[in-house]
């Protein structure tokens, strides 16, 4: 026989945390603690998973008055904890990036030409499916965090567009647009490391 103190559903548990039971919120980290943390996992780099799953449990609970029941509560915290991982990405990498065009041309030429000839002998000097993978990986480093996100929920974690669109809160539209424009940059980039 269930325990009566434990609430059957995760619905049961939100609506206890929204009527003032501060302490319920615990019931629905420890539910949910071991998704959350394999998710945040495989967006951001190893040193920030436990402080980004924080920010994400911390948002969540701020949220828990606003969930509305229209998707499961694990699509909502999955909502929530991707764009806090997106959220991680855009401020930590933007900032210490130099743009290539702040670079002198003969700069920007110079960094271009020894960036390619190292990828392109690495390439040569191993092709085997660990140097394709960190191939991938460099060349997904330089897309924007956003478009990197698409990229991995699409390509690597076998969702639809629809599907990645609702996960994130954007429009079917904007996720087709980084999703177009994203293998066009990388297509790109691996045909200048490939050619040379």
């Amino acid at each position: 026989m269930p325990d009566p103190m434990i609430p059957a559903s995760d619905e049961a548990i939100i609506e206890r945390i929204v009527g003032g039971d501060v302490n319920a919120f615990e019931m629905l980290v420890d539910r949910h603690k071991q998704y959350v943390f394999s998710l945040v996992r495989r967006h951001v780099p190893a040193l920030s998973v436990e402080d980004t799953a924080q920010d994400a449990f911390i948002r969540i609970y701020r949220a828990l008055p606003d969930f509305s029941r229209q998707s499961s509560v694990k699509h909502w915290m999955t909502t929530i904890t991707l764009r806090t991982c997106c959220d991680l990405l855009r401020n930590k990498y933007r900032s210490r990036e130099t743009p290539m065009s702040a670079l002198a041309n003969d700069d920007q030429t110079s960094l271009e030409k020894k960036m390619s000839e190292q990828a392109k002998a690495a390439w040569d000097e191993n092709q085997d499916p660990n140097e394709t993978r960190a191939l991938l990986d460099w060349a997904l480093a330089r897309l924007t965090p956003e478009n990197r996100l698409v990229m991995e929920l699409i390509y690597f974690e076998g969702n639809s567009t629809r599907e990645a669109a609702d996960l994130l809160g954007w429009s079917l539209a904007n996720v087709k647009i980084r999703l177009f424009r994203s293998r066009k940059q990388l297509n790109t980039l691996l045909k200048n490391v490939l050619k040379e």
